[in-house]
């Protein structure tokens, strides 16, 4: 029996700038991860670790980050670990891998640096599929060899690429039945973010998100192989400790925000939670239910780790809000801003506003919808 840790897409050195100023914090997230991977590996007394590619963002990774990620993996002591040169980092002159920084590594770590069989034991063998560049329309699994007769070891492929199950995915397509075709126990995959098992060909996901559009991110896998041909048995491990949330809520009423407010405080504390979220007023007619949405903004703006808050381009006019505004400058504003967001030129002082950004025109309308609601009530 064998009994791994399979784990990828670390992508270390990443930038986050869809992060804002929360980037840093992000970046320093997944070296946390990173460390609990390693006290998650001693706690299950695995017998290797696999790290299957992308463990850093790019070749340009600064070497303080290269020596930290050196430093965690150097703490797994006589654990061995086997790294996979992925597309974000691939297997190239000059690259990440030849750096001082690198070299700093202790021996229990091998990087898999040739299309070959790695012998872990007299019992178990890995077939690396290193990648040589980012890009290319080639299975990298396609060379590892059949199970001949009379082979009873575990043999598990360590690769980084696209399943040809996953939509739009075109770069280092992978055969979805590599498994049954070279009689591998276990695939051990990465490159998609989110954990997906097809078989056994199996993607752990990135340790920490990196994206609104990662659904099932943040694990890593321990993974069980009783013997070969033995199916595998995965146990989901969450190491991540910030959650990126995209909500997209349809806002007609007050009842409406109200029911995104509970949906917001069911993800309990905000305080790890990036939240994205883009309200559909395209049915709103009441200027209350925009006036509680803006105050439930600002609400989660203050406790959540990050917020990004997409406002519609285009808002239809609301019901009875220009009645609400008095005849005179305020109305005339008005009109001019409906005029920009419908995409022509007002006539008047307004037409100067005309090429400023739709969503600033409007935040502006919105803002003076909810002043004239106030003056009104």
């Amino acid at each position: 029996m064998v009994r791994f840790l399979h784990t990828a897409d670390w992508q270390i050195g990443m930038k986050a700038a869809h992060a804002g100023e929360k980037a840093k914090v992000v970046r320093q997230k997944r070296f946390d991860a990173a460390s609990r991977i390693v006290e998650l590996a001693e706690e299950k007394d695995v017998d290797f670790v696999i790290l299957a590619g992308d463990t850093f963002e790019d070749h340009n990774v600064g070497d303080v980050a290269v020596k930290r990620t050196v430093d965690i993996l150097n703490r797994l002591g006589s654990t061995p670990v086997y790294v996979l040169p992925g597309n974000h980092d691939p297997m190239v002159p000059g690259g990440i891998w030849d750096r001082d920084s690198w070299k700093r590594i202790d021996q229990h770590v091998t990087l898999l640096r040739e299309q070959q069989e790695y012998r872990h034991s007299d019992d178990v063998a890995l077939y690396a599929c290193p990648l040589a560049q980012k890009q290319s329309s080639l299975d990298p699994t396609a060379r590892i060899p059949r199970r001949e007769d009379g082979d009873n070891r575990i043999r598990i492929g360590v690769a980084h690429g696209s399943l040809n199950i996953l939509p739009d995915r075109v770069n280092f397509p992978i055969t979805a039945d590599r498994p049954e075709q070279s009689g591998l126990d276990y695939l051990a995959l990465g490159d998609w973010h989110s954990h997906l098992t097809s078989g056994r060909a199996v993607y752990p996901g990135t340790m920490e998100p990196t994206s609104f559009s990662e659904k099932d991110s943040g694990n890593v896998l321990i993974v069980e192989i009783e013997e070969a041909h033995a199916e595998p048995q995965i146990e989901v491990c969450p190491v991540n400790s910030l959650t990126w949330v995209g909500i997209t809520p349809e806002i007609s009423t007050v009842d409406d925000v109200e029911m995104l407010d509970r949906t917001i405080r069911d993800l309990g504390p905000l305080a790890s939670v990036l939240l994205k979220i883009s309200p559909d007023l395209s049915g709103c007619t009441d200027s209350r239910a925009l006036q509680r949405l803006e105050t439930l903004r600002e609400e989660v703006r203050e406790s959540a780790f990050f917020l990004e808050w997409i406002d519609p381009v285009h808002q239809p006019v609301i019901s009875g809000g220009a009645d609400r505004i008095p005849d005179g400058i305020l109305y005339e504003v008005d009109e001019a801003l409906a005029t920009i967001l419908d995409g022509r030129i007002p006539e008047g002082p307004g037409h100067q506003f005309a090429d400023q950004d739709p969503e600033v025109v409007l935040a502006a309308r919105l803002l003076l919808h909810r002043l004239a609601g106030g003056r009104s009530a």
